[in-house]
């Protein structure tokens, strides 16, 4: 199942929001080298067409496409970090837990 939000993770339920996105980091922060360029070429391809849509408006039009743009940013994002942080989720927990 892809996931979201940080609250549907059964593991972090109990954390509060702040918590759960340190958790989560930590996973990220264990990630093997492969996984992260992967991480990072699909949230480039994800966030490319915005980024063209920049190019093409020029003067005062394109401020309502950047403001888009910056909330879209961690909408599109996100979820794709949460479902690579499953992977070494109970180890961050644990490590997590342990430096509280």
């Amino acid at each position: 199942m892809f996931t979201f939000f940080s609250s549907q993770l059964d593991e972090l339920k109990h954390l509060k929001v702040r918590k759960r996105q340190d958790v989560i980091a930590l996973s990220l922060s264990m990630l093997s080298p492969t996984d992260k360029v992967l991480l990072r070429i699909i949230k480039l391809i994800l966030l490319s067409p915005l980024f063209l849509i920049f190019t093409v408006f020029k003067g005062w039009i394109l401020i309502p496409f950047l403001m888009l743009g910056g909330l879209c940013y961690p909408l599109l994002t996100t979820p794709i970090e949460i479902n690579f942080a499953k992977k070494h989720l109970s180890d961050a927990l644990k490590q997590f837990n342990q430096g509280a």
